[in-house]
């Protein structure tokens, strides 16, 4: 999510850092591009990259997700204590359902909405663990079918899952989330201005995705997006991580990747863009 004002759109808004008087001027982990980069930030203005900060994704979830394992336990209470509820299968469903529905729908609000090119294959539904999750319902089947027994089994293995689903969670929204934006003339974008390593998908400019990094990165795809806010232009270099959310690409935790070594060795345009408008720059205090 970002900041409502033109002020607050590249620093954040003070309500997203309940734990501080104001908006910090640096987080843990932020670190800067290297020296390649041509960069500055919200005090100073100018031209250069700079770091839009986004709403943080962990406190987001945090409490539905904390919720989650209470609900998939409670669902046992109706079929271990049965006749205390008017239909004990059926609460214990919902009951189900709910523990799922807590980590699903939070977890879905928190990606842009554009394509994840990260993931494996169309098959791939992380941060949930889809395999697991098949063989709880196929072993719940057979419980139906065959062997009550197999109840047991099937409830072992969404426990499973979902445990190693809230890790998964952990990994994808326990990260700075942020993006870096270099104003442009809409006019100035072609192929020509791409760096080597980056490949257009869009002829001109757009709202959308411009522009993808050519190069394997595990778990992450790196993007170039067309922004505008009001009559401003600007290109964005995103890196999405495998669960569909934005990590900010320069954080001690992936600069020390050999990985992306190449990636960030060089700024993804050739164009030192425009100058910063003055209404996005924090006024002095």
């Amino acid at each position: 999510m970002q900041a409502a004002r033109d002020s607050d759109w590249l620093a954040g808004e003070e309500r997203w850092y309940p734990a501080s008087e104001s908006v910090p001027e640096s987080l843990a982990g932020e670190v800067n591009p290297p020296e390649s980069w041509s960069v500055t930030d919200h005090r100073e203005g100018g031209r250069g990259w700079m770091r839009q900060r986004l709403q943080p994704l962990g406190p987001m979830i945090l409490y539905t997700t904390a919720w989650a394992p209470f609900f998939l336990i409670a669902s046992l209470a109706p079929l271990i204590f049965p006749g205390n509820t008017p239909d004990d299968q059926n609460v214990a469903l919902a009951f189900f359902a709910i523990s799922w529905l807590l980590l699903f729908v939070p977890f879905s609000k928190l990606r842009d909405g554009l394509e994840n090119r990260a993931r494996a294959n169309l098959l791939d539904l992380y941060p949930f663990e889809a395999g697991l999750m098949v063989l709880g319902t196929i072993l719940f089947l057979l419980h139906v079918i065959i062997d009550p027994r197999f109840g047991g089994f099937s409830f072992a293995f969404f426990a499973y899952a979902q445990y190693r689903t809230i890790s998964n969670i952990t990994v994808s929204a326990g990260h700075n989330s942020a993006r870096w934006l270099l104003p442009i003339e809409s006019s100035d974008f072609s192929k020509n201005i791409l760096s080597q390593g980056w490949v257009e998908v869009s002829a001109g400019f757009r709202n959308g995705p411009l522009a993808q990094w050519d190069g394997p990165l595990p778990e992450y795809a790196a993007d170039l997006t067309g922004v505008t806010r009001g009559d401003s232009t600007f290109v964005a270099f995103t890196l999405k991580h495998r669960g569909g959310t934005l990590h900010d690409p320069f954080s001690e935790k992936l600069v020390e990747k050999q990985a992306f070594a190449e990636l960030f060795s060089s700024p993804p345009l050739v164009i030192a863009g425009e100058a910063w408008p003055e209404r996005f720059i924090a006024p002095a205090e």
